[in-house]
């Protein structure tokens, strides 16, 4: 019996030891910090049936919902802040963000939301073409998509810059201006574009196609998370790409995720417009020389336009995300 324990002490010791070596080389998960998808989309979906964070989990890694950004601006100030990892904007906001010193990168991008964007008026109002926009006063937010889209309407339409009055408002700010008459027009994206619709009595004069924009949705991650750990960011750009695609077969799926009532749900005439336009919309992809050309004609537009007080070259700004994590020739 004493010669039995003797050997068998050593065994339990060995195991001991192997066990703890285990332990010692777990590595803890990267955190992704994203920001929150509210109630409607694929991420929204991700968020709540844990499909992100399974992706995520083949790279060891998991995502933070982090903060509610309903324009890009703030998201790029909270990845340069170190307080976001992923944010998503339009190219036309991304490119006044680029020419701050940015600590992010663009990885992916999605064609133009053609018919979810554009220049909105009240249904009563006599203004019936771009050009009727002479001498009156148009909503935007400063240096981003609303400015752009206006911009570029004007251009389309030979209207001179400085026939019309531009009012500057943050975008959520706007809508009670618009709806009280105290401006003529409003120049605004999907996100206020179609409550501006469904609820203020308002129509689209020219969505994206009408004023040719190039106004690219743009996917950007943070250097560090780039540099560190390059197969997250290629994880979750496949969960993206496949995850967008998903959405635009069947966008009625992905709204109304986490509630179908208060203020977060889209309902009635609301939901159907929303799913008009989605249907409408492409997948994120890649960012190719083609897309690097279209964000630099949009850096070259602000700077003739002066919003950009400086020439961008976009193209450092970009990722190859096809090829992240893979040693250079």
């Amino acid at each position: 019996m004493r010669k039995l324990l003797l050997t068998t002490v050593p065994l339990v010791l060995l195991a001991a030891a192997c066990g703890s070596t285990e332990t010692a080389t777990v590595r803890e998960p990267v955190v992704v910090r994203i920001a929150d998808p509210g109630n409607s989309g694929f991420l929204a979906a991700a968020k709540k049936d844990g499909s992100l964070d399974a992706a995520l989990a083949k790279v060891n890694a998991k995502v933070k919902w982090a903060g509610d950004f309903s324009v890009f601006a703030p998201a790029a100030q909270a990845i340069n802040a170190g307080s976001l990892d992923i944010a998503t904007g339009s190219i036309t906001a991304g490119v006044t963000a680029l020419a701050v010193k940015p600590s992010f990168k663009i990885f992916a991008t999605v064609p133009p939301d053609l018919a979810g964007e554009g220049i909105v008026v009240k249904n009563g109002a006599p203004i019936r073409s771009l050009a009727d926009l002479a001498g009156r006063s148009v909503a935007v937010g400063h240096g981003g998509t609303s400015e752009y889209l206006l911009l570029r309407a004007l251009q389309t339409a030979g209207v001179p810059v400085e026939k019309v009055k531009r009012v500057y408002l943050p975008p959520p700010q706007t809508a009670p201006v618009f709806a009280s008459g105290e401006v003529d027009a409003w120049a605004t994206f999907s996100t206020f574009l179609i409550p501006a619709v469904t609820d203020l009595d308002a129509r689209i004069l020219a969505d994206g196609e009408a004023i040719k924009s190039d106004n690219y949705v743009v996917y950007v991650a943070a250097d560090k998370l780039l540099e560190e750990h390059p197969e997250v960011v290629k994880t979750l750009f496949g969960f993206l790409r496949d995850g967008s695609a998903k959405e635009i077969a069947d966008p009625a799926a992905y709204l109304n995720v986490f509630t179908q009532a208060g203020p977060q749900a889209v309902q009635g005439e609301q939901k159907d417009l929303v799913v008009s336009i989605q249907k409408k919309g492409k997948p994120a992809q890649a960012v190719t020389p083609l897309e690097i050309t279209k964000f630099q004609d949009v850096a070259a537009f602000f700077l003739d336009q002066k919003v950009l007080t400086a020439p961008l070259d976009v193209a450092p700004h970009v990722v190859d995300v096809t090829t992240l994590g893979q040693a250079k020739p």
